[in-house]
Formats: structure tokens, sequence, C-alpha cells
């Protein structure tokens, strides 16, 4: 069998030469090419690939966040390239991730692929838990999820945080509620939570977490408990004070007021 390998890089020189490198290889199947984060999001779904190659320093979606929007679908045994991010490089030697800093010379280039080809013999395919660790740390983890890849029967779609209207807990498991419908993500909504921007999302009780900019109101029901009302409709329990549900709306990234009826 050979290594499936997708190869991301916002540089077109960059990924000509990790191509030309890899057609080298006779147990190597390049299957695809990214230029940018959300075009490897989408690719890792499609392609599944055993191994990538993936740039750190990308316009937005960077390497990191790419890993972390597939990381419980899909995380394949990965070679980071890098010429900056000394943090990160940092981290990487931490868990043992390889990385290619650039330029780097054939005979290393030859090395991590060797590693590689060590740890795909060890591990199963499309769960890297060196990987995995190393998502988890403090320092590479410290930036919002942007977007998540969800697996959807047969298919993989992309999920823009931006997009979730509310979320609403399921055991193990979390439903973001999108325009689009509705998609099953695995983490808890504590998990999920803690990945999300804090200035955007907002934990309104227990079992759900709202999208500040999609609150339309605030109504107050016969029983004195308050509900919070979003734009596809649905009210979600508010079990938590008002007063600072109204501070987090009011604030300066939020730029909404809340409207109070009875």
């Amino acid at each position: 069998m050979k290594i499936r390998t997708l190869v991301v890089d916002d540089e077109p020189l960059a990924r000509a030469k990790v191509c030309r490198m890899l057609a080298t290889q006779a147990d190597v199947d390049v299957v695809g090419e990214a230029s940018s984060g959300d075009q490897a999001i989408a690719a890792i779904g499609e392609q599944r690939p055993d191994l990538l190659f993936l740039d750190v320093q990308m316009p937005a979606p960077d390497g990191i966040a790419v890993m972390r929007a597939v990381q419980e679908t899909w995380l394949p045994c990965t070679i980071f390239t890098t010429a900056y991010a000394q943090h990160a490089v940092e981290a990487f030697e931490l868990q043992a991730i390889d990385y290619l800093l650039k330029p780097f010379s054939e005979s290393r280039f030859t090395l991590a692929l060797d590693r590689a080809r060590s740890r795909l013999a060890q591990a199963p395919a499309g769960r890297d838990e060196r990987l995995a660790a190393l998502l988890r740390r403090p320092e590479v983890t410290a930036r919002p999820v942007e977007r998540f890849l969800v697996k959807n029967n047969e298919r993989y779609v992309v999920v823009s945080a931006a997009d979730i209207v509310w979320v609403e807990s399921a055991a193990n498991y979390v439903v973001l509620h999108t325009p689009a419908g509705n998609q099953v993500l695995r983490r808890t909504l504590a998990q999920l939570e803690s990945e999300l921007d804090p200035e955007v999302f907002y934990r309104t009780s227990r079992s759900t977490l709202v999208n500040l900019g999609s609150v339309r109101e605030v109504q107050v029901l016969p029983s004195g408990d308050h509900a919070v009302c979003l734009s596809d409709g649905k009210q979600v329990p508010l079990t938590r004070g008002l007063r600072e549900f109204q501070e987090r709306l009011q604030s300066p990234r939020t730029l909404r007021r809340v409207v109070m009826s009875t």
C-alpha cells in the first residue's frame, strides 16, 4: 500500500519542492495539493490522507487551525513545514512531532519522511496521538477555533464557527445549529466552549451555548425565568445572571443591544 499524501502550502514554489521530492519515493502517492487552510480542511475530509505536509504560516486558517478543525474526524500523520514560529517549534519538539525548517535540505526531508513511515507502521490511520497531544498544549491551543470538520454519514462537512447560531449538549456530543442545518460533533459542551471565542459565544445554561451575534431578544417568562430568543426562532433557557448576560451583549466586540419583552 502506498502512503497517500496531501501537500499544503500557500506558496506554489514550496508545494512544488515537496511534490518534486515525493515524486522520487516509490511508496508515496500524492493525492492532492492545497494552497489555503480552507482547501486543506476540505481536502483532508475528502481524501483522508495517511500523511500530511502542512505549512504552519498561512493566511487564516493557519496550519494549527487546520489541525484543530479536523482533530476529531481525521488526524493524519503530519510533518509541519515552517520558517518562523519558534514557540511552535519548541512545542513540536516536546511532543516529538517532526517539522521541516525552511529552507530544508533533501537529507532532512528524507529523515522526516522516514520517521513518518515508522509512525504510520505503528499507529492506526487517521489518528496521530502525538499530534493530538500537541493540540492540547496551552501555547498551541490559545487561539479560538474558526472551523470544524464534521463527519456526516459518508461526507465531511466544514462548519464555520461564525455560522453557529447555538449549540446544545448531547452527552459526549454537541449539536451545532446553523442556518444550513444541524451537525453533530464529538465534543463535550465544556470542551467546545474552551475552543470557541469567549467574546462571541456564551454559556446560557448547563446544556446550551449561544452565539451572541444571533441573539434577538430576552423574554421574561410567566415563571419569572428568562429565555434567550435566537435568529433561527429557537428559545433557549438563560439560567445565569441577566446582568452578566447584558454586559456581554453590550461589550465592544458584540455590539448588540438586548431587547426585553414580556
